[in-house]
């Protein structure tokens, strides 16, 4: 069969509406959805806000380590839920973020690898001289190389040992870019030159300079000093073969050597990536972890781990002993998925970066409607490989549509500021199943504008499903809000704790019969007196609801609380296998304080930290200070530790001279099972002096309680941004019950 009678032939470029040739010349801007490599990363085809607060972390943890301080982290745990939300991505922009200060080097074990620090040495040298720098002839091996000599020579030059005519201008030159020293055409090739020349003679003294750092024999750094310099002026595949035989000698601790004496330039951070050949084999998981944990105990060494959330559970997690799970966990970092705004940029980006026309990009985001692909879809589950491919197919049948009917009938473009009813009379809606008719079923009668494609029942059907679409209000703070009432008190309830409690258990209860009458504010309606048969109808025992949440019916309620079910479910492995999440349950507290009555919630920064607020619960006699942080900053714990007494102080004066009975002052703490034994040395410390002490308040969450809170966090996060058709005091109102646990605790007296 000829091409031109295959059936299943493109349609002409004229028919959708391109030029002649245009479809097949475009490519798909979105094919590409996998990352092939950290090296292979641009920042220019990045979105800056995507994961930008575990970078922030990646590089702050890495900076505090490699600048000298106590911060930073040795080991960093990045996790992800599932493949293709952008970890090895996030591991390439963490290269580029470091500006060059860093040797990068990559690390995937083999299935035949043993796993030992010679395979880490071997895979490492293999990726790096793979990775191509973007100038001709170089690779990342042998750059890293050239920086080795160029800095020991410097070094040299700095200490008077290597005569030099100006000596303050080759240091500078020296540490700058080694390529320029070393490639033919580089800037600084005259001293690369001179290297050359000089190299035989050179050896023994950088062999000297690099022994002074390098814990091994003038024999194996004097052979480690001729192959780098070697490979530095050839960077032939030949030339890092005596590299890779150095690093394999396990008699002289040859893969160790290697590390080291990269440190030489600069610091080394290996990334581990790739693990998914090693699920549900706990035996390697053991050995890879005290492998990694080894090289972390390495000076000038920085390890940063990458895998996904299913190969840790079943290969790492609860399969390594306690000390070692936690010592890989405390600085874990999990990756979120896309954002609404995340993959508009991301769509916007590969739009930018393709050759298309304006027209066809404004189109195309028409076409695609980001906001609608994100509806119904829990925050942080959309992947960004898994929306490129999405994009991918999208962009596929963009290029085989015909001119919508709309367009056919001369209406052309929607304008933005046309009716919503016009609009939605113009969309071409073809449901994904047409449902069979029998041949004696009447034909539906078609609407008598040859313009509309709807019936006018479709038509209002449509208009009412836009009129759900419509934006949600977030929450408001407390001082936005109209004035809550007041609920009627039992007598007993006389502290603030129990009236706190009583509200809360008013909002728990559904509507139940009672034959208390209706609180004084609320006018009695006028009705005829019932049949004497008949029962008088029952009053609710609750009081009014809030204007800003009316009651949710029984289904929306059934929906509330199924989906609260869903997102305990889903959040039980994050609380199972990571550190506690103090933003999220800070998010939670911020929340609660602005709409619990009685609660006064407020928000001051700790003196000399800027940016670093702590949160204050305000009652009738208490006042509840939350600490949120890892129990390794032992600078905010004394900082809060400070605040508290002061603020315990502060309204003790304030009660005397009032002549009242002064608040007691509480300092809550979260802690789960892997927080305890940090939060014990965080005790055993001076951060809490003996002032503070009986203010302490630690509260011990289980994974079940972690994951309540998670959920609730999540649902109310969920009804802010629209997925959910439910405001925030709805949601809180529903399933107060289902975090009694947690208000109680938190708001006991002692």
């Amino acid at each position: 069969m000829e091409a031109s009678e295959s059936p299943f032939s493109p349609l002409p470029a004229e028919a959708e509406g391109l030029p002649p040739a245009a479809a097949s010349s475009l490519p798909n801007p979105f094919a590409e959805d996998v990352c092939p490599g950290p090296y292979a990363v641009e920042e220019t085809r990045s979105v800056p806000g995507m994961n930008v607060d575990v970078l922030r972390q990646l590089t702050t943890s890495i900076d505090e380590r490699l600048g000298g301080s106590n911060g930073g982290q040795p080991l960093l745990l990045l996790t992800a839920p599932r493949a293709g939300y952008g970890k090895t991505h996030l591991l390439g922009r963490l290269a580029s973020a470091a500006g060059g200060q860093i040797v990068l080097v990559p690390l995937a074990f083999r299935m035949e690898d043993a796993i030992s620090v010679v395979s880490v040495a071997k895979r490492g040298i293999e990726s790096m001289a793979r990775a191509e720098t973007g100038r001709p002839g170089w690779t990342r091996l042998r750059e890293a190389c050239a920086g080795v000599c160029a800095n020991l020579v410097r070094q040299l030059i700095g200490s008077g040992q290597l005569p030099c005519a100006n000596p303050d201008q080759a240091q500078r030159v020296l540490g700058g870019n080694p390529v320029e020293i070393f490639d033919p055409a580089g800037s600084a090739r005259l001293i690369g030159e001179w290297l050359r020349r000089h190299g035989s003679a050179l050896t023994k003294p950088l062999t000297h300079q690099a022994a002074q750092k390098v814990a091994a024999t003038p024999a194996v750094i004097e052979m480690w000093m001729n192959a780098m310099l070697h490979h530095a002026q050839e960077g032939s595949a030949a030339s890092s073969v005596p590299l890779m035989a150095l690093a394999a000698d396990e008699d002289q601790d040859g893969a160790v050597t290697f590390l080291r004496v990269l440190g030489l330039w600069r610091p080394v951070v290996v990334m581990v990536d790739h693990l998914d050949a090693y699920y549900r084999n706990p035996d390697a998981g053991l050995k890879i972890a005290a492998l990694l944990l080894d090289m972390a105990e390495m000076d000038g060494v920085h390890v940063v781990m990458s895998l996904n959330q299913d190969v840790w559970q079943a290969t790492f997690g609860h399969h390594l002993p306690s000390a070692m799970e936690d010592r890989l966990t405390s600085s874990q970092l999990l990756l979120r998925g896309l954002t609404e705004v995340d993959a508009a940029d991301l769509l916007r980006m590969r739009l930018d970066i393709a050759d298309v026309t304006p027209e066809q990009r404004h189109e195309f985001e028409s076409f695609v409607d980001v906001k609608r692909y994100f509806l119904g879809r829990p925050l942080g589950s959309v992947s960004a490989r898994g929306f490129l491919r999405h994009l991918a197919r999208q962009w596929e049948v963009f290029l085989n549509t015909p001119p919508s009917p709309a367009e056919a009938f001369g209406g052309g473009l929607v304008e933005e500021n046309e009716n919503v009813e016009t609009s939605f009379a113009a969309v071409d809606a073809v449901p994904s199943v047409i449902p069979a008719i029998s041949e004696s079923a009447p034909m539906p009668e078609l609407p008598a504008d040859p313009a509309q494609i709807f019936d006018s029942g479709t038509v209002e059907h449509a208009r009412t499903i836009a009129e759900g679409l419509a934006e949600p209000v977030a929450a408001l703070p407390q001082e936005n809000e109209p004035a809550l009432p007041t609920p009627e008190m039992s007598a007993q309830a006389t502290g603030a704790f129990e009236k706190l409690r009583e509200m809360l258990g008013k909002l728990r209860q559904p509507a139940t019969p009672s034959t208390s009458p209706p609180p004084p504010h609320v006018p009695q309606p006028v009705v005829a007196p019932p049949p004497a048969s008949s029962v008088p109808p029952p009053l609710p025992s609750t009081p009014p609801p809030l204007p800003t949440a009316p009651p949710a019916p029984e289904a929306e309620r059934d929906v509330l609380l199924g989906r609260y079910e869903a997102l305990r479910l889903q959040m039980s492995a994050e609380a199972e296998s990571l550190p506690l999440d103090h933003a999220k349950v800070g998010e939670l507290i911020r929340l609660a304080g602005r709409r619990f009555p009685l609660v006064r919630l407020s928000e001051h920064e700790l003196p000399g930290m800027t940016g670093r607020q702590v949160m204050l619960w305000s009652l009738q006699g208490l006042e509840i200070l939350f600490g949120m942080a890892s129990f390794a900053d032992a600078a905010y714990w004394r900082t809060l530790a400070t605040f508290a007494a002061g603020k315990a102080a502060e309204t003790s004066a304030a009660a005397q001279a009032l002549g009242d009975a002064p608040p007691k002052v509480k300092l809550v703490v979260f802690k789960t099972d892997r927080e305890q034994q940090s939060w014990s040395i965080l005790r055993m410390s001076d951060a809490f002096p003996a002032i503070v002490e009986p203010m302490l308040d630690a509260i011990h969450l289980d994974p079940t309680s972690v994951a309540s809170l998670y959920a609730m966090q999540r649902i109310i996060k969920e009804s802010e941004s629209g997925v959910l058709q439910a405001t925030p005091a709805q949601v809180m109102s529903v399933l107060a019950r289902e975090l009694d646990f947690f208000w109680k605790r938190v708001t006991r007296a002692s």
